[in-house]
């Protein structure tokens, strides 16, 4: 150490005093003296010295007193004891009270030839012992665990995060081996490329799972690195253990959430083109069973096809469902009415051993939500049939799972259960995602106790196609479905299951709070459409669709009815027929032609003709490209696929409200 200290010396001796200064201060230090501990303590509380030389036989007080009173006061003070007089128990003395070290002032002064030599040394000690303190602060300060082991990995020192993050005691892990975090997911090859490397001096990082002291385990981004002599061969190691449970479980939550956004908008898209198909099928097959001459066989034959494309119709309406679409129709929605309605409809499919029941939070907390009742109860339904064709017969199961199950909760005698309450999110809410809102929430939970799932099946419960039932027996998008009908009611979904114990999924919803005096009236099922009559025929409709076969069963459906028909491929080529100047008295629009933007071709239709009715036309289940344009006026909503009597009624209730507007 070749730099210059800032010394303070406590000296009542004038002689002595003026000797130790001209000592130190020939080799480049710097000076302060006082000569009474009184003054030397006002210093000392205002200033902060390298070191300081205190004479332990001062006029006002001992030096003993000195380091207690700095002590008391919390002054960090270095202190070299100088003395005229010394013994063993006043040495041991002044070190216990916080001095760096004793000198003793001998009475020929041969102690002033190496003063300075003692001065840096124990200036040098103090930097040491500061940073060493610095050191460990900063390793109990830390969030992430740290163990240091010896060269066979017998564990020496740990901080407290690693006690926090493996629920071990530093007193249970010293003299420990790592090995006791071992999960026994990761065979002994994943450990030699580990040892070789930090054996080679190098670091070594990855991610393994680890187990705690419960049992639970933990995911651990991990790097042991050597620590070593001056000769650079290795002597310890240190491992940095942080814990990316949380991480990684976000990382899982954000994939699935990008997966399940991409393989909706691919499903939303399949689904449109798959309605198109559907309703030149279904409106063919129509069509074909009003003409006379079929017979008994081929009139069953097309009656087939139009149920089977019924059937293909719910298919995409799930498919849309799982695509995370907005629900059309919301409203003040009771869960307990819901819940109970759809249990009355669902349970007569039950075998006469299960029964069901449900349990629900105090009446007098409304438990309502603003929701599209019919989706939630499609929602509901689905979740029940899964639960239904999950539960077996107690003797069908695995003997050892089957007294698991019995243990486990044998005072309940019913296979599924409804359970309702309210659920309040707040700032401290690990157990939820996080991106949820503070408020207030309608937790639902259907729970079976059945077959359950394993941990492998319940990763991929989500995702869309997956299924474990028998080939036909599933689609795989019953819980994809349920999960977008939720995502699209700003709620979230969880799933526990035990393989042989059962299922929970849980649904957290929005939940309405009643205002002071307001009256909020909740239904448990939307209300059906009116259906309006049909309007006089021989009106003039013009069809715009890209899609040949559409065009061609709706001109037909609506020739039946008595309309005149005209049908345009595009956008553009119904604008010139408007420019020619035909009569028309309602236009057909589909929303979603790949090479026309409808919400323009809307527009321009308007500008044309600013009182005609519009009738708009999706196999979505919004309203794309531009769910605006059915804030206008005149402007009716036709989901495809449609059957006949349902185009005809969408048509003369639009065109009976043009009637009503002039």
């Amino acid at each position: 150490m070749t730099d210059s200290l800032r010394l303070f010396l406590i000296e009542d001796d004038d002689d002595i005093a003026l000797l130790i200064r001209k000592s130190l201060e020939r080799v480049g230090h710097e000076v302060t003296r006082c000569r009474t501990a009184a003054d030397a303590l006002i210093v000392l509380g205002q200033t902060t010295f390298d070191l300081v030389l205190l004479d332990n036989l001062l006029p006002d007080m001992s030096g003993l007193d000195v380091l207690h009173t700095l002590g008391r006061e919390g002054v960090t003070a270095p202190v070299l004891m100088v003395t005229g007089a010394g013994d063993q128990q006043l040495a041991a003395s002044v070190l216990r009270a916080g001095a760096l070290d004793y000198l003793v002032k001998d009475p020929a002064l041969a102690f002033l030839g190496n003063l300075p030599q003692r001065v840096v040394e124990s200036v040098k000690r103090h930097r040491l012992e500061q940073m060493n303190r610095l050191l460990i602060q900063a390793l109990e300060s830390a969030r992430d665990g740290v163990v240091i082991t010896d060269l066979q990995g017998v564990i020496l020192n740990v901080n407290q995060a690693l006690e926090q993050i493996t629920g071990y005691g530093r007193q249970e892990l010293l003299g420990q081996t790592p090995r006791l975090f071992k999960s026994d997911l990761h065979p002994p090859e994943f450990y030699a490329p580990l040892w070789r490397t930090i054996l080679a001096g190098d670091s070594w990082q990855g991610e393994l799972t680890n187990r705690r002291k419960d049992g639970g385990q933990f995911q651990t981004s991990l790097t042991i690195s050597p620590i070593g002599d001056p000769r650079g061969r290795p002597t310890h190691f240190v491992g940095i253990y942080r814990d990316v449970t949380e991480h990684k479980k976000l990382e899982r939550q954000l994939l699935q959430a990008q997966k399940m956004q991409s393989v909706g908008t691919l499903a939303g898209g399949v689904a449109h083109e798959f309605n198109n198909l559907l309703a030149g099928i279904n409106g063919y097959a129509s069509l074909a069973l009003r003409e006379d001459d079929a017979g008994p066989a081929v009139r069953e034959f097309l009656q087939n096809v139009v149920d089977l494309s019924e059937r293909a119709a719910t298919l995409t309406r799930q498919l849309l469902a799982f695509a995370r679409k907005p629900a059309l129709s919301r409203r003040p929605t009771s869960i307990p009415e819901l819940v109970r309605g759809t249990a009355e409809l669902v349970t007569r499919t039950l075998r006469q051993e299960v029964s069901v029941e449900m349990e629900a939070d105090d009446a007098e907390t409304p438990l309502a939500v603003e929701a599209d009742a019919n989706q939630l109860q499609q929602a509901l339904v689905n979740l029940f049939l899964n639960a239904r064709d999950a539960v077996a017969p107690r003797e069908a199961l695995d003997p050892d799972l089957a007294a698991a199950a019995a243990s486990s909760a044998p005072e309940r005698t019913s296979f599924i259960v409804f359970r309702l309450r309210a659920e309040k999110t707040t700032e401290a809410r690990a157990a939820f995602p996080q991106n949820v809102p503070v408020g207030d929430y309608v937790l639902l939970q259907v729970e079976d106790r059945g077959t359950g799932m394993t941990p492998d099946v319940l990763n991929q419960a989500l995702d869309p196609f997956f299924t474990t039932k028998e080939v036909g027996q599933g689609t795989g998008l019953g819980l994809p479905m349920v999960f977008g009908i939720v995502q699209g009611h700003q709620g979230w979904l969880t799933i526990d299951s035990t393989a042989g114990l059962g299922t929970c999924v849980s649904i957290y919803l929005p939940r309405l709070v009643p205002t002071p005096g307001g009256d909020r009236r909740h239904s448990s099922l939307a209300e059906p459409a009116v259906v309006q009559p049909e309007a006089a025929p021989g009106r003039s409709i013009l069809v715009i669709d890209d899609e040949e076969a559409v065009l061609d069963v709706v001109r037909r459906f609506l020739q039946i009815a008595g309309h005149q028909v005209s049908v345009a491929a595009s956008g553009h080529e119904a604008l010139e027929m408007l420019s020619d100047g035909k009569a028309v008295d309602l236009v057909i629009l589909d929303l979603m032609m790949p090479r026309e933007d409808a919400a323009d071709t809307f527009r321009r239709l308007r500008q044309r003709r600013p009182g005609l009715p519009i009738l708009l036309c999706t196999g979505l289940a919004e309203i794309s490209p531009a769910p605006e344009l059915l804030l206008n006026p005149l402007v009716g909503l036709i989901r495809k696929p449609f059957r006949m009597d349902g185009l005809w009624k969408a048509v003369g209730q639009a065109l009976e409200e043009a009637a009503g507007t002039v």
